[in-house]
């Protein structure tokens, strides 16, 4: 029994050194990116909100606020992915077409995205959303 146990904390002290982004289920910035950008695409705003760091929801909602119903995305394309030499931030470039409702003319912007890595998960950090 003590053999099991001894075994158990050894597992357990090996995994916590291992580095994010090789633990079992790690998802990789770009890829938490493109589900956030689909969910905000798709105005699916409560899915949206899972992939925002804590301390930004309350501009993520104020922005709901501001643009539920009216921002209608209409492309979007990830144009550069850098993950800091810590491993800890991510910068995402990424340029979208959308139009504001009740306009029909088409805008296109590009924006930077900063995620931070939180207990090995990939969340964006604040504006712009």
């Amino acid at each position: 029994m003590l053999a099991v146990a001894a075994t158990a904390v050894i597992a357990i002290t090996a995994c916590s050194k291992i580095p994010p982004h090789l633990r079992n289920g790690y998802v990789p910035p770009d890829m938490m990116a493109e589900q956030y950008l689909d969910a905000v695409r798709w105005q699916t705003y409560e899915d949206a909100r899972l992939f925002i760091a804590p301390q930004a929801l309350p501009a993520f909602d104020e922005f709901i606020k501001k643009n539920s119903g009216k921002l209608n995305i209409t492309d979007y394309k990830m144009t550069d992915i850098q993950i800091s030499p810590d491993g800890l931030k991510a910068t995402i470039k990424v340029k979208r077409s959308y139009y504001i409702f009740p306009s029909v003319s088409q805008k296109d912007e590009e924006m930077i995205q900063t995620w931070v890595l939180i207990n090995g998960r990939w969340f964006l950090s604040g504006p712009p959303f």
